[in-house]
């Protein structure tokens, strides 16, 4: 893709741009985040255009440019935040309590056992079964081979089949995208 070709240029970002905001929504944990920083990593591949390598794919290009400026903002957000504990005045805030969970409710119990999955884990299940993404995408993303992915979605559906079937039976099914056989 030529820099100046708009056509090819709208069709990269049209066939990126959910993978990669997903991507860097999981790295932020913030949506908003996310699309700040997907925006600058296509600006990025934009002003890169004419010196990319043609030869190799752009999906893993992109998702390592995601990776990056996420990490880089989690890195000057760290060091905001130490700047600030260290010379504010007041920072005795303490930590926000968590929505109590409520029993009866499916869905926060599903987070509940969501999150207790190991953060690979819980990445490539969100990833590919929760939001659509190709394995190979999510492989790119995580600089992981697709075998590596699959495995991950396969224990995460098995240890969430076996914190969730004792409470929601049945219904565990809906949640794990698949049969209740291990």
């Amino acid at each position: 893709m030529a820099a100046g070709d708009d056509d090819a240029w709208r069709l990269l970002v049209r066939r990126h741009v959910r993978s990669a905001t997903l991507f860097a929504a999981q790295m932020m944990g913030d949506r908003d985040d996310a699309e700040d920083i997907v925006q600058s990593a296509f600006i990025l591949a934009f002003e890169r255009a004419a010196t990319l390598d043609r030869s190799r794919p752009f999906a893993p290009w992109l998702f390592g440019v995601v990776r990056r400026l996420a990490q880089k903002t989690h890195a000057r957000r760290a060091r905001r935040r130490a700047l600030w504990r260290r010379w504010a005045v007041d920072t005795d805030r303490g930590p926000q309590a968590d929505d109590p969970l409520d029993a009866a409710s499916d869905v926060a119990f599903v987070r509940r056992a969501l999150a207790s999955l190991p953060r690979m884990q819980r990445a490539c299940f969100d990833l590919v079964i929760l939001r659509d993404v190709a394995v190979d995408d999510v492989a790119a993303m995580y600089e992981i081979s697709a075998s590596t992915v699959r495995q991950h979605v396969f224990r995460a559906r098995r240890d969430l089949r076996s914190a969730l079937e004792p409470v929601l039976g049945a219904r565990t099914t809906r949640w794990t995208g698949g049969d209740s056989a291990g």
